[in-house]
């Protein structure tokens, strides 16, 4: 996730958003890359989900994804859960 898809993702969460949306899933398990504009996408969209009372739920991360989500912290500040059934779910 880079520059050029990060904007994507955020257009399509608030398209979400528009249409009531407060609990999004992201399923990362297809993602091999994640930089910087990427991260702030994700905390970006968490924020503003978290403001309407939802969340960004996010599952599937592994190898240098996760390493990345680990090392800047952000797994202790957004909900990560290993399938897609149990980010619907919460649990």
């Amino acid at each position: 996730m880079d520059a050029e898809n990060a904007s994507q993702f955020e257009d399509k969460c608030k398209d979400c958003l528009a249409e009531g949306q407060t609990t999004l899933v992201a399923d990362l398990s297809g993602l091999a890359y994640i930089g910087s504009i990427g991260l702030r996408s994700f905390i970006s969209v968490a924020k503003t989900l978290q403001g309407k009372g939802g969340a960004l739920r996010l599952c599937g991360m592994k190898g240098l994804v996760k390493q990345v989500f680990e090392i800047t912290g952000l797994l202790q500040i957004l909900p990560v859960y290993e399938s897609v059934e149990s980010a619907v779910l919460g649990g």
